[in-house]
Formats: C-alpha cells, structure tokens, sequence
C-alpha cells in the first residue's frame, strides 16, 4: 500500500484539466517546498475564507428589523438564527424546550441557549444581531472539526479530499441557515473514534449527535449491515450500547423535567405534511394524494423499509464488503429524496459523506450547484406566496425539486457502481480497504472466514 499523499491536480480528472489551463499540476519539488502549509492547513485557511463568505452572504439578514415585505426571501439570506430570537421566546429569557417547545432535540436547544445567555449579557438594541454572531462563532467551532474529522477519515493518502468540503457551495450558503453544523461535527467525531477501532467511544460521539439531530442514527443501520457481513456484531453491541447510554444521559433528564417540550420534536415531525422540497408534495399535487401526516407517515415508511432493505441486499451481496461512507451516504440521500422532509441545509448532512464516498470533483459540484439553485428558487417561491406575481410558479418550483434529486441520485449511483466494481473505487487505488471503516478494515468476511476454520478442522 502507497503512503505517498494523492495530490488533486495529479488524480481528479476536473482538476488535472483545471491545472493544465493554468499552466500545469504541481510538480513534485514544489509540493515538497510547502513546509509549515501541510494539506490540513491549507485545507483549514481555506474553510475561514468560505465561513466568511457564508456570513457575509447572511448579513442583510442579521439586522431583523429588516425583515419586512419579504426581506430575506428576496435576498436569499433567511436564517432560523435570526428567526428563533423572537420566535421562541430567547430575547425575552425563556429557556428552550422547558419555557419555550421547540421542534429541536435536547442539544441543538442547548446550543440556542448557551448563545442566547451569552447574547443577553452585551445589553444592546441589535439583541438579534448578537446572538447571531454569537452562534456564527459557535457553528464555526463546529465546521472546523466537522472539516478535521473529514480529512482524518479520508486517510493518511487522500487528505485532500476535505478540501472539498471547506469550499463546498452547500457549506457557504448553509453553514448559517440552521445548527446542523453541530451534528455534522458530532457524527464526524463518531467516525473517527469508530475508525480508530474505539466503538465504545463512537457510541458516546453518536448518542450525542442523535440528541442533537436525529438523522446520524442512521450509522448504526449502516454499520449493523456491514457487521453482520463481517461476522463483528459484538462491535455494533457496543457502539449501539454506548449509543443509547449517551443519548439517554441527555435525553431522560429533561424527558422527566418537560415531557411535553421533550416531544415537541417528534409531534411536529410526526403531525407535518411533506414540506416544500419533497417530491411527495409534487406526486400530491398531481395526483391529488391525501398529504397529511399520518398518510404520509405510512407512504414514506413503506418505500423507506423497502430502500433499507435493498442497501442491506448491496450491502450483502456486493463482490467486495462496502467501505462505510460508500453506505452511509447511499442511505441518507434515499431517505431525503424520498423521506417528507429535504430542506436546502439538510445537503449540509450530505457532503462530507459525498466527499467520503466519492472524491471526484465534478460530479460533487453538479450536485452542489443544484443545491444552490434550488435554494435561490425556494426564496423565491417563498417570497411569492404573499404576492404571486412576484414569486416562482409552483411548477417552476417541482422542476427545481426535480433537477436537485436526479443530481443527487446520479451521485448515488456511481457510488452504488463503484460498490458493485470496487476497481473503480478510487479511495481503494492505493491498496487500502476501508480507512474509515476501523474494526471492519481489512477484515473477512463471515463465510469466508467460516471457511476457513472448517478447512483447518478437515485437516486436523
């Protein structure tokens, strides 16, 4: 196996073309003239500068005063930072999910109210406009580890790779919109403890993020998947025990203390119909489909069981055991194409697994820049819903919501090529299995592994 770090201008076709236009790739005297500018540090300047694009480009939002006449939807700046201010109560001291429900689990509140007790304490007019910059520092916090953990996981070969997460239109538009940023860095410290051979520990990572947002359990549907073709289901025992246990030392406590704001999150999930960005939505329309909650409720589980089932058949049946982003990424891009919700910042749970899956620049970036466009469409659309003559046409809107998913399944399906022809994989080029994939690296499979000992009996 080569240690010889992969450079982008030598290895992505997008880039070697880029290079060539400018002049050429790096040569190797160059590259080794860099020093102090190791791959991670330039990766890490680099997030600065798109962490500054982001907040400049949610500026016009951060006085809310300005929010009339449909202020931040014409100017595709809206952020729930700035709205939950008022919205839940924050500027007048109510505490999240015990003075104030909101539709959020226990840690992501947390984070709202560390910001909004730290924004209290600088007594000012613009209480708003503190607290945003007060979370803006906090999910910047949250993007560099998130960027870290990314580069740790694409191996010791390929730390470039993270740099295309640092530039990623997805994170410069988003970073700011919500708090994923903190369950992006919290399922991404899960990995790394989990290729570090420490399932116990990434238990702990993944029961905090699944308290933060719900959506990073879907790593312990992976891993049962890949475990069971490895026969090493006693390390999912543990990272599902440790899972549960850090989930509930958060959880339960207030759980016992405000029941009724603990289950906000799940009555508003649970009650909602598909939102603006879901295809269900655009099938209702057309068909005339019952659209409420519970009916969706039943629609998407089935096709969602039915999408689970046939990754673990992949999963199963694929020549060579799948490396874990390859997985994790398939799943939850099913499950937001064809789950009721697909909000724009939801990308932001996407692209490092992308990144993971498959390090190709170009088929990243058409998928990003259709995230883009459909969220500069969505403002408009929401923009227009006062005055229609100023909004998008709803079938404008479905062909938007369209372009964005037949994107994304593209992307999924050369990452389910490169599954079924490992040979392709570039990740496994250099002769390394899955550096992600800790206990699961390098290991055989049960059948093969059960064949073995029943040779070593026949010849004993």
């Amino acid at each position: 196996m080569s240690d010889d770090i992969v450079h982008p201008t030598l290895d992505d076709p997008l880039l070697i073309g880029a290079a060539e236009g400018l002049g050429g790739s790096t040569g190797s005297h160059q590259r080794d003239a860099w020093g102090w500018w190791t791959p991670l540090r330039v990766i890490l300047v680099v997030l600065g500068g798109s962490l500054v694009v982001g907040y400049l480009q949610k500026l016009p939002c951060r006085d809310v005063s300005r929010w009339k006449d449909q202020f931040a939807f014409s100017h595709v700046c809206y952020t729930d930072v700035v709205a939950s201010w008022s919205a839940y109560g924050l500027d007048k001291g109510q505490v999240p999910l015990f003075d104030f429900f909101v539709p959020y689990p226990p840690l992501t509140a947390a984070v709202m109210e560390v910001a909004a007790v730290l924004a209290r304490a600088f007594p000012s007019d613009a209480s708003a406009s503190t607290y945003f910059d007060i979370t803006v520092v906090l999910l910047a916090v949250f993007a560099i580890v998130a960027v870290v953990t990314t580069a740790l996981l694409a191996s010791r070969r390929r730390p470039w790779d993270a740099l295309m997460v640092a530039l990623s239109p997805v994170l410069i538009l988003q970073a700011f919109t919500n708090w994923d940023l903190v369950a992006l860095a919290l399922l991404g410290l899960a990995m790394v403890a989990w290729s570090r051979s420490a399932p116990a520990w990434a238990g702990v990572w993944l029961g905090l993020a699944t308290a933060t947002k719900f959506w990073p359990l879907l790593m312990l549907l992976v891993l049962v998947m890949l475990c069971w073709r490895a026969g090493r289901l006693r390390d999912w025992l543990v990272i599902a025990g440790a899972t549960v246990a850090a989930w509930a030392a958060v959880s339960v406590p207030v759980m016992l203390r405000s029941p009724d704001g603990f289950l906000e999150f799940w009555r508003v999930n649970i009650s909602r119909g598909p939102d603006w960005d879901s295809l269900w939505l655009a099938l209702g329309d057309a068909t005339g489909w019952d659209s409420r909650g519970e009916v969706s409720n039943m629609r998407v589980g089935a096709v969602l069981l039915v999408l689970t089932l046939a990754v673990a058949v992949l999963v199963l049946k694929a020549p060579r055991r799948p490396r874990v982003p390859q997985v994790m990424f398939v799943l939850l891009a099913l499950f937001l194409v064809f789950g009721k919700v697909f909000s724009p910042q939801d990308a932001l749970w996407l692209t490092p697994l992308a990144v993971l899956a498959r390090p190709r620049w170009r088929t990243f970036l058409v998928w990003q820049s259709a995230e883009v466009v459909l969220t500069i469409n969505r403002m408009l659309l929401l923009g227009g819903l006062e005055n229609f003559d100023k909004g998008l046409p709803r079938g404008w809107w479905y062909v938007t919501v369209g372009i964005r998913d037949i994107t994304l399944l593209v992307l999924v399906g050369f990452v389910v090529r490169e599954m079924l022809r490992p040979r392709a994989d570039v990740v496994r080029a250099g002769g390394e299995d899955d550096p992600a994939g800790g206990v699961l690296d390098g290991a055989p499979d049960r059948e093969r592994r059960d064949a073995g000992r029943h040779r070593e009996s026949v010849l004993t």
